[in-house]
């Protein structure tokens, strides 16, 4: 008495769903990666700070340290 194809009552939503889990897994992922390097930045920021040395706000910490 069901036509073939009409298996599924969602009507297709399950691989919406799908797709918008897996979206939102990818951003959540994305913003824990950005989140532990700013923190790092922070920590070393904090650092500089703790050891009273001047200039802690011009050091670029993204940058890799000069070569000696």
């Amino acid at each position: 008495m069901s036509r073939e194809g009409d298996d599924d009552p969602e009507g297709g939503r399950s691989l919406a769903a799908t797709i918008g889990g897996a979206v939102a897994v990818i951003a959540v992922i994305g913003l824990g990666i950005w989140l532990v390097g700013e923190l790092a930045d922070s920590i070393k920021y904090s650092k500089c700070a703790a050891a009273r040395h001047r200039n802690c706000d011009t050091i670029d910490y993204r940058s890799p340290p000069p070569q000696q």
